[in-house]
C-alpha cells in the first residue's frame, strides 16, 4: 500500500530554507558614501518598492502553487482513503458472507449429525429385530426337528406296533 510521507508533502506545499526568495537588502544598510541623494533617494524608494511587490507577487505564487499541490496531496489521500473504505466495505461483506455460510455450514452438520444418530438407532433397532428373528428361526428348527423326531418315532411306533396288532386281531376271530 502506498503511503504518503507528509514531511515531503508540507515541503512540496510550503517552501522552506533555500527555496525562499531572498530578503531584499535595506537601504539603511547602504554605507554612507554608496547612499543615494534626495532625487535618487525616491528612485531607490519605487526601486525598492518594485522589488518588495515583485517578492510579494513570487510569494503569491508560490502560495498559489503550494495551495494547488495541497489541492492535489488532499485530493490523492481522499482517493487513496476511498479506496481502502472500497476494499474495508468488501471485505466486510466477504466477511458477513463468510459467517453466514459458516452458519449455513454448522447448522447442515447438526442436521447431519441428528440424521445420522436416527439411522444409528434405527439400525440399532433392525439389527436387534434381526437377532430376536434368528433366535425364533433357530428355536423353529430345533421344534421343528423335535417334531420330526417325534413323528419319526410315532412312525417307527407304528411300524413296529401295528404288525403285531394286525396279527393279532387275525388271530382272535380264529380262536
Amino acid at each position: 500500500m502506498d503511503s504518503l510521507d507528509l514531511d515531503q508533502v508540507m515541503d512540496e506545499i510550503i517552501p522552506r530554507g533555500d527555496n525562499r526568495p531572498p530578503a531584499p537588502p535595506p537601504a539603511m544598510n547602504f554605507p554612507p558614501r554608496q547612499r543615494p541623494r534626495a532625487n535618487d533617494d525616491a528612485t531607490a524608494a519605487l526601486d525598492l518598492v518594485s522589488q518588495a511587490a515583485a517578492a510579494i507577487k513570487e510569494l503569491e505564487k508560490q502560495s498559489a502553487q503550494a495551495v494547488a499541490r495541497a489541492h492535489s496531496a488532499a485530493n490523492a489521500v481522499r482517493e487513496k482513503l476511498e479506496r481502502a473504505e472500497d476494499r474495508g466495505d468488501r471485505a466486510e461483506a466477504s466477511l458477513q458472507k463468510s459467517e453466514a455460510e459458516a452458519a449455513e455450514l454448522s447448522a447442515a452438520l447438526v442436521q447431519t449429525r441428528k440424521d445420522l444418530e436416527a439411522l444409528q438407532s434405527q439400525l440399532a433397532a433392525k439389527h436387534a429385530e434381526f437377532l430376536a428373528m434368528e433366535q425364533r428361526a433357530v428355536a423353529a428348527e430345533k421344534r421343528g426337528a423335535e417334531a420330526e423326531a417325534s413323528v419319526q418315532r410315532i412312525v417307527d411306533a407304528i411300524r413296529t406296533q401295528l404288525p403285531v396288532k394286525v396279527a393279532e386281531q387275525q388271530a382272535k376271530p380264529a380262536a
